[in-house]
């Protein structure tokens, strides 16, 4: 067992309980207090060569922080959050299923398509996504749908032309953001990657859960074969968890 020194153990204990004599300091010194730059970045510009691309905004977009700072400061009382997670659908080109890039090019007979075949990803792709680009338009109709239709436009649900960064889908029962609702989306992948924070809900799916917000990023080739069939290209933001939602104001 070990033994002590019950002399020097109580001195010790004195030392301890004495409050030691603290330097005053107010809250303007600590502002004005330079900071040692040597080793740091000055300039918040500087991280986008260390930093993921989807973490810094778009040239001519304001800071993410800043955003919603502004934001905040236009509700009178601290806003009720609500917590969704995000995941990103898009409008694939047929001309970018490719054999070389490995996509599965078999022509596939699609329903209601009238007996017109595509390739195999791509009515997967379509299926998926909701609408698909044509490589080549059949007379006005660029486009097709996950019902085999041709269309003109991409459409949300109230026969509405989907925007590219600006339109998100919800799921049909999803109450607390209604078709034609416009939110805030606050997430800084998000923000950085479509280069806004407000989007209006113009379409809805029954396939999404009520926790699910789909952001529509617009037409672009299929990131890959597989599961890339899901995931535009150009978009480096798969899906975002736990991100706040505010509903804008009617």
């Amino acid at each position: 067992m070990r033994q002590f020194d019950a002399a020097l153990l109580a001195s010790a204990l004195i030392a301890l309980a004495s409050p030691a004599v603290a330097t005053k300091v107010t809250w303007q010194e600590l502002l004005n207090t330079p900071r040692p730059f040597d080793g740091l970045m000055e300039k918040a510009e500087d991280f986008a060569e260390i930093v993921p691309p989807q973490n810094m905004p778009a040239e001519g977009l304001r800071f993410f922080t800043e955003m919603a700072r502004d934001l905040y400061a236009t509700f009178e009382q601290p806003p009720t959050s609500h917590y969704f997670f995000c995941t990103v659908y898009y409008t694939p080109h047929e001309s970018g299923f490719e054999a070389e890039r490995g996509f599965d090019l078999t022509p596939t007979a699609m329903r209601g398509a009238r007996g017109r075949k595509y390739a195999t990803d791509f009515v997967r792709a379509v299926g998926m996504e909701g609408f698909g680009r044509l490589a080549a338009p059949v007379g006005k109709n660029k486009y097709l749908a996950y019902n085999g239709r041709l269309h003109s436009r991409i459409l949300g649900n109230r026969n509405n032309e989907l925007i590219p960064r600006h339109s998100i889908a919800v799921n049909t029962r999803n109450k607390l953001v209604p078709s034609g609702r416009k939110i805030w989306v606050l997430d800084p992948e998000v923000y950085n990657q479509f280069g806004a924070a407000l989007y209006e809900v113009s379409d809805t799916g029954g396939g999404l859960f009520r926790n699910q917000i789909d952001l529509y990023w617009g037409e672009d080739d299929p990131r890959g074969p597989g599961s890339g069939v899901a995931r535009a290209a150009s978009c480096d933001v798969p899906v975002r968890w736990i991100v706040p939602v505010l509903p804008a104001s009617k």
